[in-house]
């Protein structure tokens, strides 16, 4: 019995981690300790709590506010380091960084945040410039004109140039992670 209930909290914390909204079944057997480290441990807000306690409290449950806060702070600070400021920073998602305010690890959470970040900018500029260097090749294959194709082939050139120069700097960002 007790492995069934375990496996029942495991999918339900597991279904949870998309949303934060929960059904009846899923208020009934939450583990609320469990539901707020998987919270924690994601960079979820602390105030998933509050919405939680709506739609739990719409059936007549309470969530263990107490146990969840106690989950969500051992998840959180597996959360907040800098490797995971770095991957979040580098898929351009900075909206995790309040979540980790006041932790342990948020300075340098923070840092490589930021630097992973620059890496994501820098990768899309590179990727206008190759839309652009797509459009402007095409340009030329269609253009009859001499002085038209003349002013494509230096704009490609300083696009080229401009691409070489984010390589680097691509290059150079990503040494920086952690």
């Amino acid at each position: 019995m007790r492995k069934v209930l375990s496996a029942m909290t495991l999918a339900v914390v597991t279904l949870l981690a998309g949303c934060a909204s929960m059904s009846e079944s899923e208020c009934r057997v939450a583990d609320w300790g469990r539901v707020g480290f998987a919270d924690g441990a994601r960079g979820d807000s602390e105030s998933r709590l509050a919405a939680y306690t709506e739609d739990c409290g719409k059936i007549g449950i309470t969530p263990n506010a107490t146990a969840y806060r106690q989950g969500w702070d051992t998840g959180i600070v597996q959360f907040c380091t800098p490797a995971n400021g770095w991957q979040e920073g580098q898929r351009g998602h900075s909206g995790k960084l309040a979540s980790c305010q006041g932790q342990p690890g948020y300075e340098l959470f923070a840092r490589y945040l930021d630097a992973g970040m620059q890496v994501y900018r820098t990768a899309e500029e590179m990727e206008r410039n190759d839309r652009e260097v797509n459009r402007l090749q095409k340009r030329l294959e269609e253009s009859a004109k001499d002085d038209e194709k003349r002013k494509l082939r230096d704009e490609l050139r300083h696009l080229d140039h401009q691409q070489f120069h984010l390589r680097n700097r691509l290059a150079q960002q990503q040494m920086l992670g952690p």
